[in-house]
């Protein structure tokens, strides 16, 4: 069974094991490659580049879903009758896991771009669990380590518009679409969503 990563699960009140298994969201993805090719009629939103020259092909989520998580888990300790075992808790984790690790959320890229984006949205999210981002962006980030070169030849900036399109489509389908869910659940994933958009607002995407 997965479990929240570590920054959403400190969020959490200590010994509260349940929802650290319950509102968990990331499943895995690497079996949706050929699914996600087709999604993107074969091109890697990153890069631009085809199927055919993508080397070390790897599934990766354009919103990582630690962000989601941390939103979720925000959401859910801001509301004092939050129960994780509840209906519709488990109804709104599930439309959010759902959403998240679907098709529309993901992208192949290459094993170099996957890696190099990674180092940026860790040291975000490390910086969002203690709340001490500043006025320092994702870009910023990225600039400052390992995944420079990503901005230097703008790989980055589609990449942040793969995260702004990803978020769009999000709240189109969970919030905005009117989605049948018990009022409790429509709640959480309303919170959810405004906490993630708070979120991004915070890192520069928009």
């Amino acid at each position: 069974m997965p479990v929240l990563t570590r920054a959403a699960a400190r969020r959490l009140e200590t010994g509260d094991d349940e929802a650290v298994s319950s509102l968990a969201l990331r499943e895995t993805v690497t079996n949706k490659a050929d699914a996600v090719w087709s999604h993107r009629g074969g091109v890697d939103v990153y890069c631009g580049a085809a199927r055919t020259d993508t080397e070390k092909p790897q599934v990766d989520h354009c919103l990582e879903v630690q962000l989601a998580e941390m939103a979720l888990v925000r959401a859910y300790t801001s509301n004092p009758s939050s129960r994780s075992q509840s209906m519709a808790t488990t109804q709104a984790v599930e439309m959010i896991r759902n959403h998240f690790n679907g098709v529309g959320n993901l992208n192949v890229t290459s094993a170099r771009i996957n890696q190099a984006k990674r180092g940026p949205f860790t040291a975000a999210i490390n910086r969002l669990q203690g709340d001490k981002l500043r006025t320092v962006t994702l870009e910023q980030l990225a600039r400052q380590g390992r995944a420079r070169w990503l901005v230097d030849d703008g790989t980055w900036t589609r990449i942040e518009r793969a995260v702004v399109c990803s978020y769009d489509d999000a709240h189109a389908a969970l919030v905005a679409g009117g989605t049948p869910a018990l009022p409790g659940a429509v709640e959480l994933v309303e919170s959810s969503m405004e906490e993630l958009n708070n979120m991004l607002d915070t890192l520069g995407v928009s």
